[in-house]
């Protein structure tokens, strides 16, 4: 039922390109905003739902494309874009950054310049021009709480991609403004995509030496309290907990007990809009646990 669900989605989204493709720019508009968005909107809400990642990968593959088709069609649509910015963000994660790291980066920065595009279109604000950071810090500082969830999702993948880019001077020199956002996102709605600032955090500090920043306490802090507030339906903040405190105090018995703790979970008892990143989350710890001691 869910995939032929994803083929009448992928079937209207079609038709409806088709038509915008040729007619004018106000029909366009009223096609895309009018009809689109809300099987959008099911269609990925269907999609993070999905356990079966072959059919989630081919899903927002064709999917991510077509909601960029329409945005050329309407750029200034902010509820496509913002979708464009969480769609690259989580086919990244999900999909590319084990396999094909440097790719990831590209992707990641995708979803970082669409969740700026948003904000810029909702507030005024071009964040990714501005040079100072003093400057950026107080840019992100006056907007009002409304501006979450371009905050997060911009802040989310421009910080995934610099955590595969550490060996870059100046992806380490672009963090700080990464914890600007996220410290806004905290401050304003700490349980926002649950508790999503909190697992930056907890990557943020563990990730790091503490020459550099870094804080191991700090770190399980953070994972801690996105687990508790979460009750433990986004398994993600598990899999950060060994990679990020467990892995780097080389306690081999707290990463098994943890990546037993993902792979034990049943799907179907957490919230159904938890489902695709949780079965990500599963399987990148499968593989963990099969390589265990490389890490030990």
């Amino acid at each position: 039922m869910r995939l032929h669900r994803q083929v009448k989605l992928e079937f209207f989204l079609l038709a409806a390109f088709l038509l915008i493709s040729v007619n004018g720019c106000g029909v366009r508009q009223m096609v895309v905003r009018s009809a689109t968005a809300p099987i959008i909107d099911g269609g990925f809400s269907a999609m993070m739902a999905e356990e079966d990642l072959a059919l989630a990968k081919t899903a927002l593959e064709s999917n991510l494309k077509l909601i960029e088709g329409l945005l050329v069609s309407d750029p200034e649509n902010s509820k496509l874009t913002l979708l464009a910015s969480q769609g690259f963000t989580a086919y990244s994660l999900g999909f590319v950054e084990d396999e094909a790291p440097e790719r990831a980066v590209k992707l990641y920065k995708r979803g970082r310049d669409y969740g700026s595009r948003w904000l810029k279109q909702e507030f005024g604000v071009d964040l990714l021009a501005i040079d100072s950071f003093s400057e950026f810090e107080q840019a992100v500082a006056d907007l009002p709480a409304e501006a979450v969830p371009g905050v997060f999702w911009m802040a989310n993948s421009w910080a995934s991609s610099l955590l595969l880019s550490l060996n870059d001077i100046s992806a380490i020199s672009n963090l700080p403004r990464v914890e600007a956002m996220m410290r806004f996102v905290l401050e304003h709605d700490e349980f926002y995509y649950f508790g999503g600032a909190h697992l930056f955090f907890g990557a943020y500090y563990g990730a790091r030496s503490t020459f550099l920043g870094g804080s191991p306490d700090k770190a399980r802090d953070h994972l801690d309290r996105q687990w508790e507030m979460t009750n433990g339906s986004m398994l993600l903040g598990r899999l950060f907990r060994v990679k990020y405190v467990d892995l780097p105090a080389l306690d081999g018995e707290a990463a098994r007990s943890h990546l037993e703790e993902i792979l034990n979970q049943d799907l179907g008892a957490l919230p159904e809009g938890t489902r695709l990143i949780n079965r990500v989350t599963q399987s990148k710890a499968q593989t963990l646990l099969e390589n265990l001691e490389d890490y030990l």
